[in-house]
């Protein structure tokens, strides 16, 4: 009786988070896909930070990291998961040991929160510019106001390895992913735990996102990933037998979806349950990677957290082809 009035819980839950749906924007893919725009490659590089200027006074902790003959500037150590709205950048530093925000229109960059980010899982920014860290050591997630203030915890006992946050915006509520009890617990705005939702197909949940089809959750264990539908039902399964090591995953709004794989240094992308193209390799070129362990969609571009080269690597991508046959006369 308890595990069906849970499922019942959920399912109100899940019913209005898909009234509530937003779009994702962005996408990605490899330079050689047929899914790009007419003319256009699907992946450009566009930027990348190793560092930026601070717009803060130098801390002892930061101090010793700045760049000769560059005062003020701070070099990225090992950016681990990143999250983006529009010109701000919030990204985790594990070498830091802190959370950064780096803000794009002013290229500048500062220290967010007085906070020791040594067990941040995940991080997903909200419309008003606050920021939800999952904190694994803690078993919490930690809501932050945009100057850096402490303004809730969601805990639970349902909660024992948070790894992964997606924020349901016309509601509020939250969804976290948990890898040791391989569920996704559901908080409402102020904190209260709603229900949980259990996919029978995973082993372990280690990384999640949202598109179109619903909750996206990767299985490090099983080497795939797990879509499960706004409903609370599983939908399908990709990757099974492509993806060695799957590590980061970001969707967008033509349901592509992206995953890091960790076994080759690539970004592997998908339609359905079609992988369509794979781009990367081990180097520190561009468009090459050393362990993603961060994506993250915003308009028009992917950020990717290329920890071991120490930098954040900034495509622009381009929207998938329609075609002739589908236009409209």
């Amino acid at each position: 009786m308890a595990q069906c009035a849970s499922c019942c819980i959920w399912k109100k839950v899940w019913l209005g988070l898909c009234a509530g749906l937003f779009l994702l924007t962005g996408c990605a893919s490899s330079p050689t896909s047929e899914i790009s725009e007419a003319g256009s490659p699907l992946l450009r590089p566009w930027q990348t930070l190793a560092g930026a200027r601070l717009q803060t006074q130098l801390t002892p902790a930061f101090a010793g990291f700045t760049q000769p003959g560059m005062a003020g500037y701070l070099a990225f150590l090992s950016p681990t998961k990143v999250a983006v709205r529009n010109n701000l950048v919030y990204l985790v530093d594990a070498g830091y040991r802190q959370i950064l925000r780096y803000d794009a229109a002013q290229m500048a960059m500062s220290r967010f929160a007085d906070y020791p980010a040594t067990a941040v899982a995940g991080i997903v920014v909200a419309p008003d510019m606050s920021l939800y860290v999952v904190d694994t050591a803690a078993r919490k997630v930690l809501h932050f106001s945009q100057d850096g203030r402490l303004l809730r915890t969601f805990g639970s006992e349902a909660l024992a390895r948070p790894v992964a946050v997606v924020l349901d915006e016309p509601t509020g509520q939250l969804l976290v992913a948990d890898s040791l009890y391989n569920h996704v617990v559901a908080f409402n705005s102020l904190g209260r735990a709603l229900g949980t939702l259990k996919s029978i197909h995973t082993h372990g949940i280690d990384a999640m996102t949202r598109g179109p089809d619903g909750l996206y959750l990767v299985d490090r264990q099983s080497k795939q990933v797990v879509v499960v539908g706004f409903d609370g039902v599983d939908r399908y399964t990709l990757g099974e037998g492509i993806l060695k090591d799957p590590l980061a995953i970001a969707v967008d709004r033509y349901n592509r979806v992206f995953v890091s794989d960790g076994f080759d240094n690539t970004i592997k992308v998908f339609e359905g349950e079609q992988l369509v193209a794979d781009f990367g390799g081990a180097s520190g070129s561009p468009l090459q990677f050393n362990r993603i362990t961060g994506l993250a969609m915003d308009h028009n571009e992917l950020y990717v957290a290329d920890s071991l080269n120490a930098r954040l690597q900034i495509f622009h991508v381009a929207r998938p082809v329609v075609p002739e046959a589908a236009k409209i006369p």
